[in-house]
């Protein structure tokens, strides 16, 4: 996943100027996930990040490639086109993970998300390490915040489409 650069996202000329890194999925998350999964695909990934043998990165664009038959970890960006990888997951011929904001007041959780036979649905616990509460999500070069986390809900959104 990448996302916006320290304290500065929240900056509108930064986000005017996208200038965005990768960001990794929490380790215990990974950890957790990958043994359940066996996962063949890590969708959204850096050549520094990848979680699996074959991954897609910005450039490749996981979004525009056929994922059938895979078991894929989808950790996305999340910004305008966190829509579009709910989307892809729902229509591929295949399983996958998302890792995603738990927004459920959206267009795109009530599309292709609630209520269907073939999803199910995982609300995270926020957890707390050291007295701080949030998840903790190195950059490409490994180095976490050591102050605040990410503190919004985040669920997991299984898709079985095969």
């Amino acid at each position: 996943m990448y996302a916006g650069q320290g304290r500065r996202y929240l900056d509108n000329q930064y986000q005017e100027d996208k200038k965005m890194i990768y960001i990794r999925t929490p380790p215990e998350l990974w950890e957790e996930y990958k043994n359940e999964f066996n996962f063949t695909l890590d969708a959204c990934a850096s050549d520094k990040n990848h979680l699996c043998e074959k991954y897609y990165t910005k450039e490749t664009d996981g979004l525009k490639q056929d994922w059938t038959g895979e078991v894929v970890w989808v950790h996305p960006m999340y910004d305008l086109y966190l829509p579009k990888w709910v989307e892809k997951c729902s229509k591929e011929r295949c399983v996958s993970v998302l890792l995603i904001p738990a927004s459920t007041h959206t267009k795109y959780f009530h599309d292709f998300i609630y209520n269907k036979p073939n999803v199910e649905v995982r609300f995270l616990r926020n957890p707390r390490k050291d007295g701080k509460s949030g998840w903790y999500m190195a950059t490409d070069e490994g180095e976490y915040s050591t102050s605040v986390g990410y503190i919004r809900p985040l669920m997991i959104v299984i898709f079985r489409n095969v």
